[in-house]
């Protein structure tokens, strides 16, 4: 009977006449009431393997699915899709709520992990009592819970408030991660469907490059060779690199977009829209882009530096081709990524985060089939070979770019080693201690060892010039003096009660009786340099709309443009217009505000 009805909801609204067998076990599962983690590649229909046991649940009389996506835009997609079926799906986030009408007749109801965590959320979408829970992308739990969202690791506790069962479902998925899964939702004797990660329409190609000029030089080459009337997706490492990236790539004539979390939401937006209307084919982006974005003809996609992990790498590198139409994933190595990525790390790195860049980097360097060793990470098991890698194509070429890269990569540490060596002869003496005694002499507060060598040895970095260490007497006064030697002596001097620590957290160093100057007092009220109303007024509302926008202060209107409003005190649009720096969009989206305010404090004045 069980069977007839999974058929018959399955024609009813998806139009399919049966299920693939990974979806068949998985749904099964979730019918008998047992915990299921489903691992199926980009295309595999994984949404499925939750979405229709929720149907059934809920037209038997039982409580909607509780679905936890990471993203707004996969939530939103979802339940656009699920609606235009018929399913009256719901999808609560930011700013975003539902009548209980609507809560009640939803078999299905999206939502954050960080709204889920919100305990007026929970108790009344468990007031609903939920028939069961689906984490959808669940490799988040893992890789993100740890990092910048925490809420991922309160669904263990969600899960156990909830009586029905659970199922987790990503595209990529370790042992390991598959494991810790299990471990921190809560998951009771999970059943594992496991599907092929194997992507036959995808050739994967590695290349070891010097430079970030070269590899984007490479990339240019690469879209012209593979996007044509399609896509292309570039992911780079760091913001810096997004920006500077994007910038090489326009001056060669390409369409470009970038997108990176440090953004303002309207720029990501216009971003997104330029790259889904086909205006810029090509969208340069951290890992911050890409998940619940699902174009089908994603042509090309290259990493133009080496994402963290090979999970990463798989599911950044898995955009492509969801047509099911060939499609290049090329991973352009450096071995500069190694510092970036360790930098990322941190200090104390995770184990599956050292474990992931490991694998990375066995991928870069890897000897076999790209696919097979795509397959043995995630399922151990490696299959049989692609017949389409660079490594199937011309193994001797691998080799022979493997052999150069590692020779490479030696003789860079053979140079590094060398230059150890050569700074740790050099020995100071009592003269340039009284140079970084000067240095230290003249500053206005306590600074870190490390700065104080830059200072002394000349530099420029933006840090440096901002802290106006080049006003220094003593800038510069150790030029060509390793950084390290410098580093040494301070600690030295340091030994010797010739400088002095300041600080727990962050030592830095000071004179031995020289006294620190206090900061400002914090319950002392700023002195604000608008003197008027009407402009201390203007310049709140410019401050409120700066980060509501996640915009710069002057991006909203300028400090001139505050002093012509609080001078000619305009009363109408017309008025409002004639204003310096008020031209007719900043008018028709400020300027009924403005014209409020300065009449309220003129009024008041």
């Amino acid at each position: 009977m069980t069977a007839e009805i999974v058929r018959s909801v399955l024609k009813t609204y998806w139009g399919f006449s049966h299920l693939r067998p990974h979806q068949h076990a998985a749904v099964n599962a979730q019918l008998g009431g047992q915990d299921t983690v489903v691992v199926l590649p980009t295309g595999g229909g994984k949404s499925l393997c939750y979405q229709l046991p929720a149907l059934i649940r809920h037209a038997r009389g039982e409580g909607p699915t509780l679905v936890i996506s990471p993203l707004v835009a996969l939530m939103v997609d979802q339940v656009e899709a699920l609606r235009a079926r018929g399913v009256p799906a719901v999808a609560l986030y930011r700013g975003v709520r539902a009548s209980k009408d609507e809560l009640t007749r939803a078999p299905l109801i999206y939502v954050s992990p960080e709204r889920m965590g919100k305990a007026s959320a929970q108790k009344a979408l468990l007031a609903l009592r939920p028939a069961g829970i689906a984490i959808d992308e669940a490799h988040c739990v893992s890789q993100w819970g740890h990092d910048f969202r925490p809420d991922y690791l309160k669904l263990g506790d969600l899960r156990r408030a909830i009586d029905g069962p659970a199922m987790a479902v990503t595209a990529t998925a370790t042992p390991r991660v598959r494991e810790a899964l299990a471990s921190l939702l809560g998951l009771k004797t999970p059943l594992e469907v496991l599907g092929g990660v194997e992507r036959a329409n995808l050739t994967f190609r590695v290349e070891h490059h010097t430079g970030d000029i070269t590899r984007a030089r490479r990339t240019a080459a690469l879209i012209r060779e593979h996007v044509g009337s399609g896509r292309a997706i570039i992911y780079t490492a760091t913001r810096k690199r997004v920006v500077s990236l994007a910038t090489r790539l326009r001056a060669e004539g390409l369409k470009v977009a970038h997108y990176h979390a440090g953004r303002s939401e309207s720029a990501r937006t216009t971003a997104q829209a330029r790259f889904a209307s086909g205006k810029a084919r090509v969208m340069v982006a951290t890992q911050a882009f890409g998940m619940g974005i699902d174009h089908p003809d994603v042509r090309l996609v290259v990493h133009a530096s080496s994402p963290g992990s090979l999970e990463a790498y798989y599911q950044e590198a898995g955009r492509a081709g969801r047509d099911g139409a060939p499609a290049t994933c090329v991973l352009l190595y450096g071995h500069g990524d190694a510092v970036t990525q360790a930098r990322l790390r941190g200090k104390t790195p995770s184990p599956g985060a050292t474990e992931g860049w490991k694998a990375l980097q066995d991928y870069a360097f890897g000897d076999m089939c790209r696919q097979q060793m795509l397959c043995r990470w995630f399922t151990e098991d490696p299959g049989t070979a692609c017949g389409r890698c660079d490594h199937c194509m011309a193994p001797l070429d691998v080799a022979s770019m493997v052999a150069a890269s590692r020779g490479l990569a030696q003789k860079r540490q053979q140079d590094r080693s060398k230059k150890r060596a050569a700074e740790a002869a050099v020995v100071l003496d009592s003269e340039h201690d009284e140079v970084m005694i000067t240095f230290v002499t003249h500053l206005k507060k306590p600074l870190g060892k490390r700065r104080i060598a830059l200072g002394l040895r000349g530099s420029r970095s933006k840090d440096i010039l901002k802290r106006k260490l080049d006003h220094n007497p003593a800038f510069g006064a150790l030029k060509g003096i390793p950084e390290a030697a410098i580093m040494d002596r301070l600690e030295h001097l340091l030994q010797h009660g010739r400088l002095a620590r300041k600080g727990r957290k962050y030592p830095t160093v000071w004179l031995p009786d020289k006294r620190v100057r206090p900061p400002a007092d914090p319950s002392r009220p700023k002195r604000s340099k608008w003197t008027s109303p009407v402009a201390r007024d203007l310049a709140n509302y410019r401050r409120r709309q700066a980060r509501k926008r996640r915009w710069k202060p002057f991006q909203i209107f300028n400090d001139a443009t505050i002093r012509a409003l609080e001078g000619s005190r305009p009363l109408t649009v017309a008025e409002l217009l004639a204003v310096p720096g008020m031209g007719p969009k900043r008018v028709a989206r400020y300027g009924q505000d403005l014209l409020e305010i300065i009449a309220s404090a003129t009024e008041a004045s």
